[in-house]
């Protein structure tokens, strides 16, 4: 199939199964309580600032620190494995890895003393973050082609935003209100 035909497929299709559309009052729920949330944060980190001490000893701290690179690992296995079979979870296995690579870099650093500090700190810089950043830079690739795809098989005219102006699919665009 031609190009052409290939786009005028995909749009016949799309007429005959339409995508669903999200639900506007679960969308409105869903942003209430993201937004709930992300200001309950300031009181808690303002109090934590003000109640925690600046050193604490901590229980456990074998079984932590091995039990987060155990779910690091995994999640790069995933990535990995999602990535051999060019599945579209590997999208979200990447953001989770290259979280959890950040997160260990910042606690790595932030709980080391002495020498250690200087070796969680070349650790960061040389390996962690910028695995991290390129994990990040992989999904974003990967997310731009796939909309990309998407667009031009269901012949809808191919606009290069960035990803923070580019609309989901199967939500309905936000309607202006007149004033």
């Amino acid at each position: 199939m031609s190009p052409s035909e290939r786009a005028d497929l995909a749009r016949r299709l799309t007429r005959l199964a339409p995508v669903p559309h999200a639900d506007e009052q679960a969308r409105r729920r869903f942003v209430v309580v993201v937004v709930t949330a992300a200001l309950l944060m300031i009181p808690w980190v303002a109090a934590l600032a003000w109640t925690l001490p600046p050193r604490y000893l901590a229980g456990h701290w074998r079984t932590t620190w091995v039990g987060f690179d155990l779910v690091l690992a995994a999640a790069l296995a995933v990535t990995a494995w999602a990535a051999v079979r060019r599945r579209q979870i590997v999208v979200l296995t990447a953001i989770v890895s290259a979280t959890l690579l950040a997160c260990d870099a910042w606690f790595d650093i932030m709980t080391a003393a002495g020498p250690d500090r200087w070796v969680s700190l070349a650790t960061a810089l040389l390996i962690e973050l910028p695995f991290a950043g390129w994990l990040f830079y992989v999904v974003h690739a990967l997310i731009r082609l796939s909309m990309r795809r998407m667009l031009t098989l269901s012949g809808q005219t191919v606009i290069d935003l960035p990803l923070w102006r580019m609309p989901l699919f199967g939500v309905p665009p936000r309607r202006r209100r007149r004033t």
